[in-house]
């Protein structure tokens, strides 16, 4: 069914386009999806762990993706899981113009990663 409901996403809107209109993720969707939940503290970047330290040097989407990839076959790494996150966040969640991974979610791609 998410195959089905890709075939209908629009990029330039975040959008799918159905018959009936246009529709967009709901912060309950984006619960469902991440297991975050839509209420409770708020978010504090100081509060991220030194644990995972995640380096970037190029920030164009795909430059990054073949950057931080690791290699086919391998577990994905919790490095890699946190690379991941900033690259969602940017492009899909806060829908970034500039096509780049905006390194200010770094702190709170490591807390979504620590749970």
């Amino acid at each position: 069914m998410l195959i089905a409901a890709i075939h209908f996403f629009e990029k330039s809107t975040n959008t799918f386009q159905f018959k009936c209109g246009m529709m967009t993720l709901t912060l309950l969707d984006v619960a469902a999806i991440t297991g975050l939940r839509p209420t409770g503290g708020a978010y504090d970047p100081a509060n991220a762990s030194k644990n995972i330290a995640l380096v970037i040097n190029k920030e164009a989407y795909l430059k990054y993706v073949a950057e931080q990839q690791g290699r086919e076959g391998d577990e994905v790494t919790d490095v890699e899981h946190v690379a991941f996150l900033p690259f969602w966040l940017s492009h899909f969640v806060f829908c970034s113009k500039s096509l780049q991974v905006v390194k200010i979610f770094i702190p709170m791609a490591v807390q979504i990663h620590e749970g």
